[in-house]
């Protein structure tokens, strides 16, 4: 009956990537991936995949073993997890005979799971995989086959009831222009267009789907707010378990002022789109979102570059009521989610096989401890801009992204702040934040359900999506609570923070935004049902406080006056 009901709502993804959206299916042929959304017939076929699959095996055998047993790639900063190469590797031999091992396999690299990082299939997807679609079906062209990758995910969004969101867009450096193209402004611009673009309409007349509102937040790199005072290095505990010194790359580095400029539609104060296109710009480009792997440690350096970036946003809000917009902009900041770094600090034995890569969980390294720390510094921050600004709330919303690891006392002075939450339920776990210790019945799922399907070759790639396989009805109370039921959820709820839900990229995550209100009403019956102290302060709440915080963000968003936290 929930899920009835909650496919009659309209739905808001507070949280989400647009690089990781569409799934893995849709890079072993884009052009067939698109035409299924007018005709399901047309849907990517199993040669389809298999030839995916070569060509990333291909990939591997000339490149990606070259990598040998780095934890992170050369210059680029990108990791290719251990997982997803050992499984281009180790299933060679079974994916032509078994559409299971094709699919499991392509899914383990292209996706995050136990065994591969989120940031692994960024980098898959934003290499080999895209290399094969662009010269496979789109004639070496990056221009077409960039269109065509922000049509299908602009349709992937309808498709999966998604009716708006804020969608996360790299912009790492600046808008990076090449030969006079730029990867983010490009995006942009498709996004602005979309609604105009006969294709989009004709597809989303098909679906009898409305077209999707997006908006985009560009997005800046989490080291920065780790920064020591020389701004060449940056602390950060994943090479050595411990919050150390390291070397951060002028590539990760985006000054406030690019990002004021940014959010005016400039570049160095030169205008980046037609005037014809500057109000809608405006409306479409709403913030800045600061995010990555979350191994760096939060330093007073770090902070008052924060505060500087913040200073930044409100300016631009501010500037733009004088052009004549009205609404605020959003401070999205990643924190509080934890990182896992897989195989760190050994590496799995060589050579690679199935019985040492895949026939357990591997020996992730994390550090909540660092993450509380990191919310604990960015409310501090966050406390003294507003300070420092008293009109602040006239103008940013601030928001904290994941805050996986936030405590009860963390969630009461969001609340006093007036900061919002968004919650990734579903990421949480696909990314291992939200780890198997962490679950109520922890142990016993480990024992009992994930160690017996990981030891079965049969069965292992059933884990690539973990908490599907732990639970298969998002809407029992029972089985959510015994998964989730330590979620930070419980305590933003009980403390009436402005909570928000998100995908976090459902394409890599495993995630769905109706299945994420599903999880979240479970686990608010489960608390009601299990902790008097939450019954208690939550009343007869349902999961219709999470629909209602989202008419109230839309409206702060909308409004150029202080609005009621």
């Amino acid at each position: 009956m929930l899920a009835g009901l909650l496919l009659a709502v309209s739905y808001f993804d507070a949280h989400n990537h647009f690089t990781g959206i569409l799934p893995y299916q849709a890079y072993a042929d884009l052009p067939a991936y698109i035409a299924a959304f007018s005709d399901p017939k047309r849907s990517v076929g199993v040669a389809d995949r298999l030839k995916l699959y070569h060509y990333l095996a291909g990939w591997y055998d000339a490149t990606g073993s070259k990598l040998d047993d780095r934890l992170f790639s050369p210059a680029d900063g990108q990791r290719f997890a251990f997982g997803a190469r050992a499984a281009l590797f180790i299933d060679r031999a079974r994916v032509a005979g078994s559409v299971a091992a094709l699919d499991g396999t392509i899914e383990r690299v292209l996706t995050a799971t136990p065994w591969t990082e989120f940031d692994s299939a960024y980098a898959f997807r934003g290499g080999p995989a895209s290399l094969y679609l662009r010269d496979q079906f789109y004639g070496g062209s990056d221009d077409r086959l960039g269109g065509d990758l922000c049509k299908a995910t602009v349709l992937e969004l309808a498709a999966t009831h998604i009716d708006s969101s804020e969608q996360s867009l790299p912009f790492i450096g600046g808008w990076k222009f090449s030969e006079g193209k730029s990867y983010p402004l490009d995006t942009i611009e498709c996004v602005m267009h979309a609604r105009d673009d006969p294709s989009i309409r004709s597809a989303l007349a098909a679906m009898k789907k409305p077209m999707p509102a997006i908006e985009i937040v560009l997005m800046t790199h989490t080291a920065q707010l780790g920064m020591l005072s020389h701004e060449s290095q940056y602390r950060e505990w994943s090479k050595t378990g411990a919050c150390a010194p390291t070397a951060l790359p002028a590539s990760l580095a985006t000054a406030p002022k690019t990002i004021y400029d940014a959010l005016m539609g400039w570049d160095a104060g030169k205008a980046v789109v037609a005037s014809t296109d500057a109000v809608r710009y405006f409306d479409d480009v709403v913030g800045i979102d600061t995010a990555a792997p979350e191994t760096t440690c939060f330093t007073d350096e770090g902070m008052a570059y924060y505060e500087e970036l913040a200073g930044a946003v409100y300016r631009a809000s501010k500037d733009r009521r004088l052009a004549g917009w009205r609404g605020k902009l959003l401070v999205h900041t990643h924190v509080g989610e934890g990182a896992i770094v897989d195989y760190a600090p050994a590496p799995p034995a060589r050579p690679w096989l199935f019985g040492n890569a895949f026939a357990s969980l591997p020996a992730s390294w994390t550090n909540a401890a660092q993450a509380e720390a990191n919310i604990t510094m960015l409310l501090a921050a966050i406390r003294h801009f507003q300070r420092e600004h008293p009109d602040a709330n006239r103008y940013v919303i601030f928001r904290l992204a994941h805050a996986t690891w936030a405590t009860p006392e963390q969630a009461q002075e969001m609340h006093d702040a007036g900061v919002e939450a968004d919650v990734n339920l579903e990421s949480n776990v696909a990314t291992g934040a939200y780890p198997v210790s962490r679950m109520p019945l922890g142990s016993t799922l480990l024992v009992n359900r994930i160690l017996p399907l990981a030891q079965n070759w049969a069965t292992n790639f059933e884990l690539n999506d973990l908490l599907g396989t732990l639970v298969s009805d998002p809407s029992d109370p029972s089985q959510a609570g015994a998964v989730l039921g330590n979620a930070a959820l419980k305590y933003l709820l009980e403390a009436h923070v402005r909570c928000l839900l998100g995908t976090d990229a459902d394409g890599v995550e495993h995630s769905d935004i109706v299945r994420e209100y599903q999880y979240a009403g479970a686990l608010i019956a489960y608390w009601k049902r299990t902790d008097p102290v939450f019954r208690a302060r939550l009343g007869n709440a349902e999961t219709s406080v999470l629909f209602d915080n989202v008419r109230k963000h839309l409206a702060d968003m909308a409004s150029g006056e202080v609005v009621a936290y």
